[in-house]
């Protein structure tokens, strides 16, 4: 069947516009599965049902610490636009 395989891949926007959802599924004797959705769409990630090693430790720690980047940087631009908003009512007043 053709050339080499690296692996899976594929490109997915999710655009969730305030109103999507995330949750984390946990079996007692299979990997868990994280979820993202919005709308009609679901993204879901796990790994290999019954393998983890080094690895899947280490994406499952840089997924988290992504998501925190994530959240921060969504709470500073919120606080930026409330900010702005403010200053734009003292202004009209």
């Amino acid at each position: 069947m053709g050339g080499r395989v690296n692996g899976s891949w594929q490109v997915t926007t999710l655009h969730v516009n305030g109103r999507g959802r995330s949750a984390c599924f946990v079996y007692p004797h299979r990997t868990p599965i994280f979820e993202v959705s919005a709308g009609n769409s679901v993204i879901k990630v796990t790994l290999h049902a019954n393998h983890v090693d080094h690895t899947s430790v280490l994406f499952a720690r840089e997924l988290a610490e992504q998501a925190r980047t994530f959240a921060e940087e969504v709470e500073r631009l919120h606080r930026n636009q409330l900010g702005r908003e403010s200053k734009r009512k003292a202004t009209a007043l």
